[in-house]
């Protein structure tokens, strides 16, 4: 059984109805890893625009990118019916990702490192820079501050409650309420430094379009890395 299976109750991949390119290119990595996961099936909202100008004002969503609506509904539905089915761990995967060629062993590498008191990891962090609040507080993992992204994420059930009572009181971008908590709560958040998988660029992004700030601007957690060493 993989390790992710073995730690996680559930261990979800989140995939768009109108993208099923994605999904069987993401299966066959799963099952080159031998990772056994669910699919959770979203799909587009018609409504996303209209939500995304009515809350421009409070900052909710960019009007610009009016799909990160969609894929705060998927992140929240996942997290949320977790929950509900009695799950204390969860793992979840979007549908764009590139693993680290040796990723089973550097997994298993990451974890043994990993301090037992986490709350949520982060296998990919979107990071501009470093700050005082990153705290390297082992060989692969720090504290994550100014993170984004939820492309490969844990979360245990502290975390996945706390997330769904922020989205229930002011419902926003999905990663915009774990960049918060890395801000304002006592939860022990670790992203991976260098990251064990990146966005795979090629098979385009339903939110950000062409504006891919992660392809121009690589995460600081990978300086020094190639993106050849993922697959």
């Amino acid at each position: 059984m993989h390790l992710l299976n073995k730690e996680f109750d559930k261990v979800i991949c989140i995939n768009l109805a109108e993208r099923p390119d994605k999904r069987e290119k993401m299966q066959k990595k799963f099952d080159e890893l031998g990772i056994e996961v669910e699919w959770f099936t979203a799909v587009k909202y018609g409504f996303s625009n209209i939500i995304a100008e009515s809350n421009s004002s409070n900052k909710k969503f960019n009007i610009g990118q009016p799909n990160e609506v969609g894929c705060a509904i998927s992140h929240y539905t996942v997290i949320k019916k977790s929950l509900l089915d009695g799950a204390n761990k969860i793992f979840v995967f979007e549908d764009d990702i590139k693993f680290h060629n040796n990723f089973n062993e550097k997994l298993n590498n990451y974890w043994n490192d990993l301090p037992n008191n986490w709350d949520m990891i982060l296998l990919y962090s979107f990071m501009y820079n470093l700050l005082p609040q990153n705290k390297r507080i082992s060989k692969k993992w720090l504290t994550s501050f100014n993170s984004w992204s939820l492309l490969a994420y844990g979360m245990n059930k502290d975390v996945m409650t706390e997330y769904i009572n922020r989205q229930d009181l002011f419902f926003t971008i999905s990663d915009a309420v774990t960049y918060k908590m890395q801000e304002q709560s006592h939860f022990n958040i670790y992203s991976a430094i260098p990251t064990l998988c990146i966005p795979d660029v090629t098979l385009g992004s339903e939110i950000r379009g062409n504006n891919k700030n992660y392809e121009f601007n690589p995460t600081v957690l990978n300086l020094g890395y190639s993106n050849d060493n993922y697959i």
